[in-house]
């Protein structure tokens, strides 16, 4: 009788047999491609968040001042491999008359401290540590670009105080008393168009003493041109290239996993002095959005290593307990002249032949076990799908798996020869 007829007819007649080894084998591949499938979509989710959350470092002049954060240097780091993104950022002060800040200490006062604000210029508004962090959030028109020029972007705050709206327009100049504008300076005045309004979404502590200037309502975020328009009227002995950035210049990285080496490779560039520069890495955001994701990424894949065990030790415990119950038939095909791996490819086929429907199944119960994970993480590990190449692991991990678990069950008794099989019935 072929093999393959045997294998068969003992499927058909063990039916209590074959039913536990469905419903085992279904239970258990469907749980390893629901628990392939998270895995995938936590390392899908990962390598998104490293593009969508920028991680950065912001590299400040040091202590002795030798090495500036100026246009010069910008333009060798914007060329370097793994940045994909800067921005340059200067603080200034200008005096606002007429344009009402959140109070502080000098509200009432009458001196140009009351109506000071601290505005900051930069390469691209959504790219500010603020922005990042989402400490800000824009409710109101849109970022500043590098190609902008007159553009501002104000506090919700400021903008209720005031009653302005985007499309209006602020104006501030410079006066004595107003930090360090030389007095040769005073009555230059610059008018700013909003393109945006923000809201604060963390607070600050604020002392007595704070003054306006240092509240972060009142902050206003503006283009960088016109900051280096009001730095050449300041600075008028420094060249176009050494426009200073005063409050730093950052770079954001390809990956922020790989933060410190971008930093590595970042000061091994010659074209600055790194021991007068001063760079703090920042992927503190990525790291606590990563982090969870991470957990759960290492949790499917423990999970799926101790489904294999188990489905291997499980399958060889069942598969060994039946084959010695079937002695009595192994020693009379082997009597009769069945090789044993006639008798091996017998025991793989019954298997096989309860395994594949059980597969098939199992494709279904697990896009369904998929969609559930799905919904009880809410979305943050995005779509959790059961796609084509998690079913084709799973069916080569299983095939393994059967091949194992029945050689395993067989070896015990195909080594022994047909008189010790026989002495054992005995």
């Amino acid at each position: 009788m072929p093999t393959t007829k045997r294998a068969w007819l003992y499927v058909k007649r063990n039916r209590k047999r074959t039913a536990l080894l469905f419903v085992l084998l279904t239970v258990l591949l469907a749980v390893s491609l629901a628990g392939l499938a998270l895995h995938a979509a936590s390392t899908e989710a990962v390598r998104l968040l490293r593009e969508s959350i920028g991680g950065y470092c912001t590299i400040h002049t040091g202590a002795d001042g030798r090495e500036k954060t100026d246009e010069a240097l910008l333009a060798q780091l914007k060329t370097l491999d793994h940045i994909r993104g800067y921005n340059g950022v200067d603080t200034y002060y200008l005096y606002a008359e007429g344009l009402a800040l959140v109070p502080a200490c000098w509200h009432g006062s009458g001196t140009v401290d009351e109506f000071t604000p601290r505005l900051i210029g930069c390469t691209d508004s959504s790219l500010h540590e603020r922005f990042v962090s989402s400490s800000f959030q824009l409710v109101e028109g849109s970022p500043i670009g590098p190609d902008d020029h007159g553009k501002a972007l104000i506090s919700k705050d400021v903008a209720a105080l005031n009653g302005l709206t985007v499309g209006d327009t602020v104006r501030a100049d410079a006066r004595p008393g107003v930090h360090d504008w030389p007095d040769g300076t005073a009555g230059v005045q610059v008018e700013y168009e909003i393109a945006g309004i923000y809201a604060v979404t963390r607070s600050e502590p604020v002392q007595p003493a704070t003054p306006e200037r240092d509240l972060q309502e009142n902050i206003i975020f503006t283009d960088i041109q016109t900051a280096k328009e009001l730095a050449a009227v300041k600075f008028p002995q420094r060249a176009a290239g050494e426009y200073v950035y005063s409050s730093g210049i950052m770079l954001f990285v390809d990956d922020p996993a790989k933060m410190e080496e971008t930093v590595a490779y970042l000061r091994q560039q010659s074209f600055a002095d790194w021991d007068s520069l001063l760079v703090f890495e920042n992927s503190a955001t990525y790291q606590q959005a990563a982090a969870p994701i991470r957990k759960a990424s290492a949790i499917s894949l423990f999970l799926l290593v101790v489904i294999l065990a188990v489905s291997v030790v499980i399958l060889s415990l069942t598969l060994l307990l039946w084959t010695r119950e079937r002695v009595t038939e192994i020693g009379i095909l082997i009597a009769i002249g069945v090789p044993s791996k006639g008798i091996f490819l017998q025991m793989l086929l019954e298997t096989g032949l309860t395994a594949i429907p059980a597969f098939a199944v199992s494709l279904l119960l697990g896009a369904a076990l998929c969609g559930g994970i799905g919904g009880a993480v809410g979305g943050a590990l995005g779509p959790v799908r059961l796609g084509a190449a998690q079913a084709a692991a799973v069916l080569g991990c299983a095939a393994v798996v059967i091949f194992l678990t029945v050689l395993i069950a067989a070896v015990s008794i195909l080594r022994k020869k047909p008189r010790e099989i026989l002495a054992d019935l005995s």
